[in-house]
């Protein structure tokens, strides 16, 4: 009979402390949900996750600008090189001054300002010239 008291004591005993133990985590938990869920609490948390939000479409539209521009910039190479190959020049009046132009002698876009060059292409000679 001692064995089964001993065992039924050592379960009491096991089954109150684990009772105890469960209760204590549930009320900690339950006094953490409800101290997140107070107006200010809430103010709080919309505000700081308001700024992440803010704060990393502000990079993401600074990143699509950027690579925008340079994507720009190199299509632009890629006409003039286009142009110069059907014999095409820039106007003299376009052309920027030195310190503006790019290392290939065409003029160099002005960082945030995109300007619209007009082009003139070889005038073609009539037969008039030619005396007939």
């Amino acid at each position: 009979m001692p064995k089964r008291t001993f065992w039924l004591m050592t379960g009491v005993a096991v089954g109150a402390g684990s009772t105890l133990w469960a209760e204590r985590k549930v009320r900690q938990a339950w006094q953490q949900t409800t101290a997140r869920l107070q107006p200010d609490a809430l103010a709080v948390e919309v505000g700081r996750s308001a700024r992440q939000v803010a704060g990393s479409a502000g990079d993401r539209v600074r990143d699509a600008v950027s690579s925008g521009r340079d994507e720009m910039l190199r299509r632009e190479e890629e006409l003039w090189a286009e142009l110069a190959a059907q014999g095409v020049e820039p106007e003299p009046s376009i052309l920027v001054s030195p310190a503006h132009r790019s290392n290939t002698g065409r003029p160099a876009v002005p960082a945030g300002r995109i300007r619209m060059a007009r082009l003139r292409r070889p005038m073609a000679k009539s037969a008039s010239h030619l005396g007939n």
